[in-house]
């Protein structure tokens, strides 16, 4: 047992960030849980950039508990923030949209989206799937648009057989890297290694809130090869809706 775990490679030691487009982050200042800041947000792109990530699709939160989170507002803030950048960052707008009463309200504006999928970036509470979930997401693809969900890993009620018929339904699905160490629990830490395991991801991305934390996160964060390689995979897939490889 020893052998298996001292096999294992700290993701920092791994190469895996280098180049790394992160395709879910709270990078956007004072819009949502993430940075509060610009200076916070500009230290930020800079530590996640020694790091080796330099290309970012901004996420913010997209819910009724935030009603000015619409496309107009979210695309005004987006703006004044490439002004301000370090060099060599890339940035594009998209968001991460709970899937609440509001949710469809969106739609007469146009979803932001990622990619020529033109993935929408979804999520539910952890604890309980809407009622109207699996309508929701239909809804989302006869309208021309490919949801992915956000984390699934971390939602307590979904199991194996959800995973499955939501694949098969032709969504994608996004890790957290984090919750590979552990950072969301072990039900998540559980879950997210079986899900890597049996190839139901599609993307990964960071869901950066806080540097320090995040920090903290990636350095308890230690994969075994067949990890690095199936993580390696979804990172090539983060830059096929980034750069339109």
């Amino acid at each position: 047992m020893f052998s298996l775990f001292s096999r294992k490679k700290n993701i920092l030691q791994t190469g895996l960030l280098e180049g790394m487009a992160d395709v879910h982050c709270h990078l956007l200042p004072g819009v949502d849980d993430g940075v509060q800041t610009e200076e916070e947000a500009m230290a930020a792109f800079r530590a996640l950039s020694d790091m080796g990530v330099a290309s970012f699709y901004l996420t913010p939160h997209v819910m009724e508990d935030l009603p000015m989170n619409n496309r107009s507002f979210l695309s005004e803030r987006f703006a004044m923030l490439q002004e301000m950048l370090p060099p060599g960052i890339q940035v594009k707008l998209a968001a991460e949209y709970m899937l609440d009463a509001g949710f469809a309200s969106h739609q007469k504006d146009g979803y932001l989206t990622m990619g020529d999928e033109r993935l929408v970036l979804v999520e539910t509470s952890y604890l309980s799937a809407p009622p109207e979930l699996d309508g929701m997401l239909y809804d989302l693809t006869v309208s021309g648009y490919t949801p992915l969900i956000a984390h699934p890993e971390r939602y307590i009620y979904m199991e194996h057989e959800k995973y499955v018929s939501l694949k098969e339904r032709g969504y994608k699905f996004q890790l957290n890297i984090l919750s590979l160490a552990g950072f969301y629990g072990k039900q998540a830490l559980d879950k997210s290694r079986y899900l890597l395991k049996n190839g139901l991801y599609d993307f990964a991305g960071s869901d950066f809130h806080n540097l320090g934390k995040y920090r903290r996160g990636l350095e308890h964060l230690s994969l075994s090869d067949s990890e690095q390689e199936a993580l390696r995979i979804l990172l090539k897939n983060n830059d096929v809706i980034f750069f339109h490889k």
